[in-house]
């Protein structure tokens, strides 16, 4: 499984919301693909406004989390042969 930016912005903060078209791989991509919303109209139309992280802040979460569910690979291939 590949880690995705939407995971990672999720991880930094839970009720975050937003869209996201595609996957991001760089920082223009990230400007120009990941819109956070911060309400909505009177007619209920989402409002965007001003990205909530960076793109370092998000990439660097990205890899931190790929790294750890590499990690813990071992267990989950193990879990079926130990149940609780």
């Amino acid at each position: 499984m590949t880690i995705d930016i939407a995971s990672a912005i999720k991880a930094l903060k839970d009720d975050a919301e937003f869209v996201i078209s595609g996957e991001p791989t760089n920082e223009a991509e990230y400007k120009a693909d990941v819109k956070y919303v911060t309400g909505a109209d009177e007619n209920g139309t989402a409002v965007f406004g001003d990205q909530l992280f960076t793109w370092s802040e998000v990439s660097a979460k990205k890899t931190e989390l790929q790294a750890e569910y590499d990690a813990n690979e071992y267990q989950r291939l193990r879990a079926d042969d130990y149940p609780s």
